[in-house]
């Protein structure tokens, strides 16, 4: 098993980590959102991104700390 509080933070991957090109993002924001409010995918979708109840800022946090601290892989950049 891999200590990973033992791994040094990698900022620079973490940078690269944005709501439109990383669908982990939208898919944790909507769970915790699902978990908290016990509604449904669709009352979710309703609140548009950019309503403040979306999760989607925090999500995207979680994902960039995660992919900083090694836990996630970044995702590879298609071109």
């Amino acid at each position: 098993m891999q200590h990973f509080e033992t791994i040094p933070l990698d900022f620079r991957l973490a940078e690269n980590v944005h709501y439109a090109n990383d669908n982990r993002i939208r898919a944790l924001a909507q769970a915790m959102w699902r978990m908290k409010t016990g509604k449904s995918r669709e009352a979710w979708l309703a609140l548009g991104k950019d309503h403040p109840d979306n999760l989607i800022p925090e999500a995207r946090d979680w994902v960039r700390a995660a992919v900083a601290g090694g836990i996630l892989e970044p995702l590879k950049e298609t071109r």
